[in-house]
């Protein structure tokens, strides 16, 4: 046995890895590149609003500095929830990085129903169940499957420079939920979709060496599940009495389990998904919505 290949710093290792995390301006994705970045990785993250990208780049890079394990983060604004949009994203990132090891399919968004009543309304279910508008099915499954689609594939020049080529994807709870403790179906379909996308292209990349895998997160704070002023929505507040420490996520515990996925510890992870829920999904409930 070598000692050397058991140690936590080897065994989790991401120094020298270059990843990407879209949608990593705020939240989830923010707390992701930030882990990556001061374990060592040099980190593009990519969203749609450039100031935000900026300030976040600047945050994560000076917390990157202050780890002294040579970590980086590159913001560049793009699009991925279009074929154009993922060109145009592959262009800008073949001249900051000569490789890619590790992307992270993390951007995302929910339209949420027009009608704001609960589906316990019996009065108004018909209404609510029909303000889903065309657009709303359109746009989730463009980001939320076209998207890291495109972006698998289109980046394969990249991956193909790494000597463990790792994808993971971001799905959500609501491809567990078979109650009424869902988003709206939209999105719930979408991620179900991403969820399956996720097998189709664990298989299908195999050939090239790649891993790909998933994550389903339950409740953590960030722009999906919380107001402006960072307070959970009131129909995501009243979920914390089924999970059972009472509390969301924290970005660390959800960057954890992804990073791992870069790791050597996780390089025999293929085709997998890790639960990250709290135990909500045990005890989620159809009446709590």
């Amino acid at each position: 046995m070598d000692p050397s290949t058991y140690k936590t710093s080897e065994l989790f290792s991401v120094r020298g890895k270059v990843c990407i995390v879209t949608g990593a301006g705020s939240g989830i994705g923010k707390g992701m590149a930030g882990a990556l970045a001061i374990n060592g990785a040099t980190v593009v993250i990519c969203g749609r609003r450039q100031d935000v990208l900026d300030a976040t780049a600047k945050e994560l890079n000076v917390a990157a500095d202050e780890s002294g394990a040579g970590g980086k983060v590159i913001a560049i604004q793009a699009d991925v929830a279009t074929k154009q949009g993922v060109v145009d994203f592959y262009d800008k990132c073949k001249d900051v990085i000569h490789k890619l090891d590790f992307l992270v399919n993390n951007a995302g968004f929910s339209s949420n129903w027009k009608v704001t009543t609960s589906l316990a309304d019996v009065e108004h279910l018909e209404e609510k169940l029909w303000s889903i508008d065309d657009i709303d099915w359109v746009n989730m499954t463009a980001v939320h499957v076209a998207g890291p689609y495109y972006l698998a594939v289109k980046f394969i020049p990249l991956f193909k420079a790494s000597n463990d080529p790792s994808i993971c994807n971001i799905t959500s709870l609501a491809t567990v939920f078979l109650n009424r403790a869902v988003c709206e179906f939209s999105y719930a379909q979408s991620k179900a979709a991403e969820a399956h996308m996720t097998r189709l292209m664990a298989a299908g990349l195999s050939p090239l060496g790649f891993r790909v895998n998933s994550v389903t997160p339950g409740l953590f704070k960030s722009e999906l599940t919380t107001t402006p002023n960072g307070e959970l929505y009131p129909v995501m507040e009243r979920q914390l009495e089924n999970i059972p420490n009472g509390r969301a996520g924290t970005w660390e515990e959800m960057a954890g389990p992804v990073m791992l996925f870069a790791t050597p510890a996780g390089a025999y992870l293929n085709g997998s998904n890790i639960l990250i829920d709290g135990g909500w999904s045990m005890n989620a409930s159809a009446k709590d919505v």
